[in-house]
């Protein structure tokens, strides 16, 4: 069984401090018979991190963070980097992920071919949590944003660029659906506007909208490539999931049917 990077690798920058409460969720993961043990030790720091630091909401996170990978199972299976369907869903989006001023980290999805007859969400996706794997198998940063529940990162802002005019009656009807601390994150941003730089600073976008980072093309192949380096991850069809023993999955639960509290 696969066990995660022990404490010789871990980045020599942790206190002893956190190096306890990083060995406490080892601990506490190798007692749990259905949690993964191949998470590495990166990867609790990461979650540890985007806790606050917090033990026991560390775990909560973590339980959460497998809950939903096992309660969408089609969004975490079939994901060879290489297969036609996702060879497809890459050539419809470009995706990049790099660090910007302020420690943040900045994502960006962008659709090349909006077009109904060629966009499949599920796809999509999952194409978007393999990247996010992908960055997190290989990204050390740890970034001073806000906490999302099932992840281990810290999310600021999302921000949906080129969003036509009706968008934000349609958000609002959406609205009494999600927490509050997620809609006062959304902006929205008509083409041609500039409101965009009111939260990011210019010089810190892509060049395809008017900052001096490398176009979305250039830094879309790096996220590519990196995903390639982690093919073989991708292709474990167990990566990352719960032990069910003597459980079996709802086909009714799906993504499409995903209720988070």
């Amino acid at each position: 069984m696969r066990r995660g990077i022990q404490g010789d690798d871990m980045d020599k920058n942790v206190s002893e401090e956190v190096q306890k409460k990083i060995n406490q969720l080892r601990n506490w993961i190798d007692s749990q018979p259905h949690l993964p043990k191949d998470v590495d030790n990166r990867l609790l720091l990461r979650f540890l991190h985007s806790c606050y630091y917090d033990v026991e909401k560390t775990k909560v996170t973590i339980e959460l963070f497998f809950k939903v990978r096992d309660s969408a199972p089609e969004l975490v299976n079939h994901r060879d980097p290489l297969s036609p369907a996702m060879q497809k869903a890459m050539k419809i989006a470009n995706v990049a992920q790099y660090e910007i001023s302020g420690n943040r980290n900045i994502w960006l999805w962008q659709l090349n071919d909006p077009g109904l007859e060629q966009y499949d969400y599920i796809q999509d996706a999952r194409m978007f949590i393999m990247t996010c794997d992908a960055w997190m198998l290989s990204n050390d940063q740890l970034a001073e944003e806000d906490i999302v529940d099932a992840m281990p990162i810290r999310l600021k802002q999302i921000h949906i660029i080129n969003a036509p005019p009706f968008i934000d009656k349609l958000f609002s009807m959406m609205k009494p659906f999600l927490k509050q601390e997620v809609t006062n994150m959304v902006h929205f941003h008509v083409p041609k506007s500039d409101t965009l730089y009111k939260y990011l600073n210019k010089e810190d976008l892509p060049s395809d909208y008017g900052g001096s980072r490398p176009s979305m093309e250039e830094l879309n192949k790096r996220v590519v490539d990196i995903v390639m380096e982690k093919r073989k991850i991708f292709l474990d069809e167990n990566f990352w999931k719960t032990e069910k023993k003597g459980k079996k999955v709802k086909e009714s639960t799906t993504f499409r049917s995903l209720d988070i509290d």
